[in-house]
């Protein structure tokens, strides 16, 4: 993404549920109902909320030059 956005190395960071900064892999089944992930692209979640088929990714890419990793405890 930092090449197609023309960012240098190191600007941005990806925010994907069930690391570290986003803990609650739940929070994925709020993202495919904001996005009508199903209808829009054909992904669906199990009940897990793990991601069909099989090595999709969703993330929430921020590219403004200050953003940080953080932890949430």
């Amino acid at each position: 993404m930092r090449k197609e956005w023309n960012l240098p190395i190191g600007q941005g960071k990806r925010y994907s549920p069930g690391y570290p900064a986003c803990p609650e892999q739940s929070d994925q089944e709020k993202y495919f109902r904001l996005l009508d992930a199903t209808k829009a692209i054909g992904i669906t979640l199990t009940e897990a909320f793990m991601m069909v088929p099989e090595q999709s990714t969703s993330a929430i890419v921020i590219h403004h030059p200050e953003c940080e990793y953080f932890a949430v405890r």
